[in-house]
């Protein structure tokens, strides 16, 4: 029986790994989801076997997850991602990244350091488009960490990455309200990028030009745009059916296998 872990199992990812496991696995499965401070349990996805609500980055949480879950796990998922955003990644501040990884990568190295884990899977972003580059801000190079993990050598089938398109969650909410929220000083950056799409332009109306303008990067550069739950659902069931996959994209409809991690 499949052992996973799920951290973060309230968010859009999350519930894309417990349901393409479910889909992959069907009821052999046992699957943990780890939530935190997104409303009451009930509220957690269909398709687990048991949740905790715990805080993936304190100090005590690995030790935690052995004490309350065990310490041994087929797969391990980390989906949890915060950090500043709203501006270029160049311009993020090494305190800003540190801050960043704090809670969207240091743990995930720890659980795998600190556990006995299958196959670790991280989760990532087209980070290194030009549009996306203008307001990932600290975490394009905490992901850019994260997916040099994943590509150690010597680590292929224990560690991947889930690299998806632009999607509705909890975090490109933030990142629309942080752009708005900046809307003026963004029209006055020396960034020419980002001073075209803000210039002369209301807040919401240059957000939603620069969601377009991602969507056309996406698709001239990957071949499709729009990814949705499901599809992130269906990037999982590749991931499961490719053991030793370092990196698995998503883009719209479209699933692919890569070797390579981005480089800002």
């Amino acid at each position: 029986m499949p052992n996973l872990l799920v951290i973060g199992a309230s968010g859009v990812a999350g519930t894309a790994a417990i349901l393409g496991a479910r889909e992959q696995f069907g009821q052999d499965a046992r699957i943990t989801g780890v939530w935190y401070g997104h409303g009451p349990e009930d509220r957690l996805p269909r398709g687990l076997d048991a949740a905790i609500e715990a805080d993936a980055s304190a100090p005590d949480f690995v030790d935690r997850v052995k004490r309350q879950l065990g310490d041994s796990f087929d797969y391990l998922f980390f989906a949890t991602a915060v950090g500043d955003v709203g501006f270029p990644v160049d311009e993020a501040t090494p305190e800003q990244v540190q801050k960043a990884c704090r809670i969207s990568f240091d743990p995930l190295v720890r659980l795998e350091a600190g556990l006995r884990i299958g196959r670790a899977v991280g989760y990532s972003t087209f980070y290194t488009l030009p549009h996306q580059r203008i307001n990932y801000g600290a975490m394009g190079p905490a992901k850019e960490k994260l997916e040099k993990w994943v590509a150690e050598p010597g680590t292929e089938g224990r560690r991947a990455c889930i690299r998806a398109g632009a999607f509705t969650s909890a975090s490109s909410r933030a990142i629309k309200l942080m752009l708005r929220r900046r809307a003026r000083q963004l029209a006055e950056s020396p960034n020419p990028l980002l001073r075209e799409l803000f210039e002369n332009r209301k807040p919401s109306e240059a957000v939603e030009e620069l969601e377009r303008v991602v969507q056309e990067e996406e698709r001239s550069n990957y071949g499709d745009t729009g990814t949705t739950a499901d599809d992130l659902r269906e990037a999982h069931g590749v991931l499961f059916r490719n053991p030793s996959a370092r990196f698995v994209n998503v883009c719209g409809r479209r699933v692919w296998i890569s070797d390579l991690p981005e480089f800002l």
